[in-house]
């Protein structure tokens, strides 16, 4: 079965437009995450994916790898909710859904505290942490935030390690090029098996998602770039996994996509999954022949308004979740998380 999943609203409304992807800034007060959160857990969402900043530079230079332009969605002055502070809200208001990061930038912090927040998460939502996580993109925030951009991937990869040993020793200790500690507590524990999924659209990334974690998480928020653009990341995963003697069937493929569904059909030139019930579940199932079992839905809403996304919330729930359930992702990847 394909799982669907929302990408969260806390950094605003999304739409997208000839340009690609875009994010509309609102007032945080109107945002009502808890709201949002309990409509798509009613609605039968498997997971809602809370993305991350510290901070959005009035301007950039660095290319935004959501749209194939390298346009960012951003604002110059941009509204967020800051995500593991929302998704401890959304935890002890539902009881279902699962709460992800969709992507925390592991290198903005120190990854004992980024893994005492998510281990909270997860006690306080019963069991229902995925942990999404990334290197980052913008140049700029890192350097506002006094990380160094080129030590993105290797900082990375020491946060992962450290979240392993966080949610599973005893007593953990680490001995590395950026972060070293020796025999600390970190209880209490996640969930036994608590995934850590890659965001990445990189084969560097994709083999980092590899050797470290659960699953690869790239974005086709962008409706130009069509399902079967990442094969060559596929590709990646399996030398790599393969090098290190991992079955495939151990790893989940999933994917960030806008989707909009309306009475009107989209033209045949139009954006994937957008345009009625059935073009909307014909596009999902191009994402299960892609490869991906989950497909994180950022919700295309022109108006901005919170009306407008729980409407789409509904129809989804409605129109496609049932159908999604019954299409199987191919590969011979872990179906779903």
């Amino acid at each position: 079965m394909v799982q669907i999943a929302l990408y969260a609203h806390t950094h605003g409304i999304g739409f997208r437009d000839e340009s690609g992807n875009r994010t509309l800034s609102q007032p945080a007060a109107s945002l009502d995450p808890v709201r949002v959160a309990r409509a798509a857990e009613a609605a039968g969402f498997h997971s809602i994916w809370f993305p991350d900043h510290v901070c959005m530079p009035a301007e950039t230079a660095s290319a935004h790898v959501v749209n194939a332009s390298g346009r960012r969605s951003y604002e110059p002055r941009h509204e967020m909710l800051d995500a593991l502070v929302t998704m401890g809200a959304v935890a002890s208001a539902t009881s279902t859904i699962r709460l992800a990061t969709s992507v925390l930038i592991a290198p903005y912090r120190h990854p004992l505290s980024d893994a005492r927040q998510f281990a909270t998460i997860d006690v306080l939502s019963g069991g229902r942490l995925i942990v999404g996580v990334g290197a980052g993109w913008m140049r700029e925030e890192f350097e506002a935030v006094g990380i160094p951009h080129a030590e993105r991937g290797s900082r990375t990869e020491e946060c992962i390690e450290i979240y392993r040993r966080a949610f599973c020793d005893e007593l953990v200790a680490h001995t590395g090029r950026h972060y070293t500690f020796a025999d600390v507590s970190m209880d209490p524990k996640p969930a036994s098996g608590t995934p850590i999924v890659y965001g990445g659209m990189s084969p560097t990334g994709a083999r980092r998602a590899a050797r470290l974690c659960d699953g690869l998480y790239p974005l086709f928020l962008d409706a130009s770039i069509p399902p079967d653009d990442k094969d060559h990341l596929h590709d990646v995963v399996r030398r790599e996994l393969d090098a290190i003697g991992r079955d495939p069937a151990t790893f989940t493929m999933l994917a960030a996509t806008g989707l909009r569904v309306d009475d009107a059909p989209r033209p045949t030139d139009g954006r994937t999954c957008s345009g009625t019930a059935e073009q909307v579940i014909h596009d999902v199932a191009r994402f299960a022949a892609a490869g991906y079992s989950t497909l994180v839905c950022k919700m295309d809403c022109p108006s901005g308004t919170i009306d407008e996304l729980l409407e789409q919330i509904e129809r989804v729930g409605a129109e496609i979740i049932p159908s999604a359930a019954g299409i199987s992702a191919i590969g011979g990847w872990r179906q779903g998380l």
